[in-house]
């Protein structure tokens, strides 16, 4: 994985996904009429903390990186 300040920020971006997750999966709870059953949201759920533990990890070491690099103090 390339390693500069540019993806640092695109980690940093991308780890406000779950705003938009969590809308996706509200929507579609509360303006449909099906709505999700309590098995579709805890695996939602589930899953999005997942992705975003994913998405922190990647970002922490992106940063870890760039430290050791010298290219961030």
């Amino acid at each position: 994985m390339k390693t500069d300040r540019f993806k640092l920020e695109e980690l940093i971006v991308s780890l406000g996904q779950i705003n938009e997750d969590l809308s996706t999966m509200l929507e579609k709870e509360f303006d449909t009429k099906e709505g999700l059953t309590e098995d579709q949201k805890m695996n939602i759920i589930i899953g999005m903390r997942e992705l975003h533990k994913i998405r922190y990890d990647a970002t922490w070491e992106c940063m870890n990186r760039l430290i050791e690099q010298g290219d961030l103090k």
